[in-house]
């Protein structure tokens, strides 16, 4: 069938592609079927001025899609970066998307930096530029409003916050209850995330010789960056997991299995008793990342490699040595100069 000049497949819909005022235009036809969408573009031919122009809500409404198709967004970076999308959307007002201007994009940027720390603002500020660089790769718009936006410079600190062997250890041993135990064991022990630890399956867990936690993907669940990982299980957190774990089914969550997931974020979240908790202990600045940061920290300190510890905790080699390799042992390979002749 002869489609006629500039309408053309994109996916399973067709669009029209013209010249308006000086102006190419992209315009979605709205259908999949050839000869509605002949009809459509002559329709839009003869009247070309009221030719429907891109929606903000549509268009990001496909590239999460797109991104969750793709496996690439977890539903939480779905969730967030919908919510970045529609205030921006907000404040042009509805504007449609190649209208959009670089003095709009400024103008969030400041009021973003008004309202939150700089680190969240640039946060906000990455999603929108990575939505409209698909933008312009989709043809929807010719030149992105974020592409020349300067972003203010920010000092990464070392991470230096983290409890002590003894700290660890109490928080340990005087948990509550076995529940709040396995949170802090994993927590210290594995170096899991907080999603990590509310998601894992009893299956995740070989208590062998050859103990360690698999942690894998599941019907729902994604890992932050998409691999899994193994991490070796010490003694301690192997034998509690013995006890805790018996008479669970293996495809069971570890931690209250009888908990289903629902509406909300966390199939369960622990946030109010581990924050009663370490209230009680006057340790409340330890938060589930602390327990994180606190694993990777005693490693390095104790001279594990960092390697090693970047593929425990599933980051990249250079992410765990710019925050811990301040943490090395002192390395005495510096007296070897004084052998030198």
């Amino acid at each position: 069938m002869n489609l006629g000049k500039g309408i053309y497949l994109r996916g399973e819909t067709y669009w029209l592609n013209f010249q308006l005022k000086g102006e190419r235009q992209f315009i979605s036809l709205e259908t999949s079927d050839a000869a509605e969408a002949v009809k459509r573009a002559g329709e839009m031919r003869e009247s070309p001025i009221l030719a429907p122009r891109s929606d903000f809500q549509t268009e990001s409404d496909r590239y999460l899609s797109f991104k969750v198709r793709l496996n690439i967004f977890s539903p939480a970076t779905e969730r967030v970066t919908r919510a970045i999308l529609q205030e921006f959307s907000e404040r042009v007002g509805g504007v449609p998307l190649r209208d959009i201007r670089a003095a709009a994009a400024e103008r969030h940027y400041r009021a973003l930096q008004k309202r939150v720390a700089e680190t969240t603002a640039q946060i906000h500020m990455r999603a929108l530029r990575a939505f409209f660089n698909w933008a312009v790769k989709e043809r929807i718009v010719h030149k992105s409003p974020f592409g020349e936006l300067k972003l203010a410079k920010i000092d990464h600190f070392a991470r230096l916050r983290f409890c002590t062997r003894t700290q660890r250890d109490m928080l340990i041993a005087d948990a509550p209850n076995d529940d709040l135990r396995f949170v802090v064991f994993a927590g210290f022990h594995c170096g899991m995330r907080k999603n990590e630890i509310i998601e894992a399956r009893v299956d995740w867990f070989d208590l062998g010789e050859s103990g360690a936690v698999h942690i894998k993907n599941t019907d729902t669940f994604r890992i932050k960056d998409r691999e899994s990982r193994f991490v070796p299980l010490t003694r301690q957190f192997r034998d509690f997991l013995r006890a805790y774990l018996e008479g669970k089914s293996s495809d069971a969550f570890a931690l209250k299995p009888d908990v289903e997931h629902g509406r909300w974020r966390y199939r369960y979240d622990f946030h109010r008793p581990y924050n009663d908790y370490v209230t009680a202990q006057k340790l409340t600045w330890v938060t589930a990342h602390v327990m994180r940061h606190t694993f990777a920290s005693l490693l390095v300190q104790a001279g594990v490699s960092i390697f090693k510890v970047a593929r425990w905790m599933g980051d990249g080699v250079e992410v765990v040595e710019k925050h811990y390799a301040h943490l090395s042992p002192q390395d005495r390979d510096i007296d070897r100069m004084l052998a030198i002749t």
